[in-house]
């Protein structure tokens, strides 16, 4: 949907003296000393597919915002090209007209601000159809346009109401409204929520996530709040001095942080909400137990540690059942039994087998209904793994998969 190529730019009256050190891979503080020019944004290259949400995130300072207006050309970059695929073919921003900017600006890429940037003096439903006026559309359809909006970010019966009588919140839900009602491909959001109160915050963010869930937009939102991050984004662009230092999903953000600056920003993150049950799982099999031809061949296996649990699979690596202590158990989805009445004693009779993309915090949740290790089973039947009580508290304490060999041992030690 966007692709981003090598775009920077420089700050200043002229930039070429900053652009040479660049092409000598000079930082970008030295740049600043050397030559008293701020280099806002660094060779920054990444896409965004379609119905993504791509956050972009950083200290105050790294360039973010800077960003995202060198992408519609509220500030126009030095070098590098924005490319948007369009149903007519593909635009790059870098060559459009005034004319033609203005006209993708209005109809192809809405943007939404910290501040509402609301018009005081008019209602509600007219602040919210602002952007179908510009574009020439007529007063009753963009009035019945308007009221659809409102009613998708739950403010319907709101529209004939003042931005001053309204909440921050919900002041914030006329800006998104306002965004939405053009029908943009791209919404290119900056720190929206950033100045709403924490609980009205995450109100906001849910609000999001749901319109996503309904209209699925190209999204592009900044923001220095890394649990909103975490939170909202498919994949987050780490941003500093300028620079792109890492792009992953949040998962690969937690686990495999590339930089030391990257390491910092994450570490005091709760790993719960993104890192999921394939990536804390151990494999199996292990010492292999027994075999049997009943509902055809299956080979059991157990873990080391807990060989009372053996865990059975076909000749295709499909899981076919769990004995405890030689016997069948009864095995059962998560979903099943996060959804069924907690026992008043963790059952100590049943295997819970559960997605391996469902959570950290899904699977702990699973521990309130039973205290053996859960099996991880993908959508064809295929044994992925074992979580033992080792792996959650490896993976609540450490975070990161790929810790230092240095730090094993003290893993070790932990568990």
């Amino acid at each position: 949907m966007i692709r981003v190529e090598n775009l920077t730019k420089v700050f200043g009256d002229d930039p070429q003296p900053a652009m040479d050190l660049l092409k000598q891979d000079v930082s970008t503080a030295d740049i600043r000393e050397r030559t008293g020019l701020n280099v806002g944004v660094r060779n920054a290259s990444f896409e965004l597919d379609e119905g993504e949400v791509f956050v972009i995130m950083g200290l105050s300072g790294s360039g973010k915002s800077t960003l995202l207006r060198c992408i519609n050309r509220l500030i126009e970059p030095v070098s590098g090209t924005v490319h948007l695929k369009t149903d007519e073919g593909e635009l790059e921003i870098g060559a459009l007209s005034d004319t033609d900017l203005r006209r993708v600006r209005r109809e192809r890429m809405s943007m939404v601000f910290q501040r509402f940037g609301l018009f005081p003096h008019r209602r509600v439903v007219d602040n919210v159809a602002y952007g179908l006026e510009i574009q020439g559309v007529g007063v009753e359809k963009r009035r019945k346009r308007s009221e659809e909006v409102l009613e998708i970010v739950g403010l319907g019966g709101w529209g004939n109401s003042y931005p001053s009588e309204l909440s921050g919140g919900m002041q914030q839900r006329v800006g998104l409204a306002r965004a939405l009602a053009t029908d943009a491909q791209v919404l290119l959001m900056d720190e929206p929520f950033s100045a709403l109160d924490p609980l009205i915050k995450v109100e906001m963010q849910n609000e999001l996530l749901r319109i996503q869930k309904e209209l699925q937009r190209t999204i592009l939102f900044i923001t220095h709040d890394l649990d909103e991050a975490l939170r909202i984004g498919n994949r987050i662009a780490l941003m500093e001095a300028g620079e792109i230092v890492q792009v992953g999903t949040p998962e690969q953000i937690i686990v495999n942080p590339k930089t030391e600056y990257v390491a910092d920003f994450v570490k005091h993150a709760d790993p719960t909400g993104v890192m999921t049950a394939s990536t804390i799982s151990l494999p199996v099999p292990g010492p292999r137990f027994r075999e049997t031809d009943r509902d055809g061949d299956v080979t059991y296996y157990a873990r080391s540690g807990y060989d009372d649990v053996e865990y059975g699979v076909d000749a295709d690596g499909r899981f076919r059942g769990a004995r405890l202590q030689g016997q069948e158990a009864e095995t059962m989805d998560i979903d099943d039994a996060l959804g069924a009445k907690l026992p008043g004693i963790r059952r100590s009779d049943v295997v819970l087998r559960t997605r391996p993309d469902h959570t950290l915090r899904h699977v702990l949740q699973g521990r309130t209904y039973g205290i053996l290790p859960t099996v991880v089973v993908d959508a064809d039947d295929h044994l992925v793994g074992v979580i033992s009580e080792n792996e959650l508290i490896h993976a609540l304490l450490y975070k990161r998969a790929n810790e230092a060999s240095t730090d094993d041992g003290d893993r070790e030690d932990a568990a």
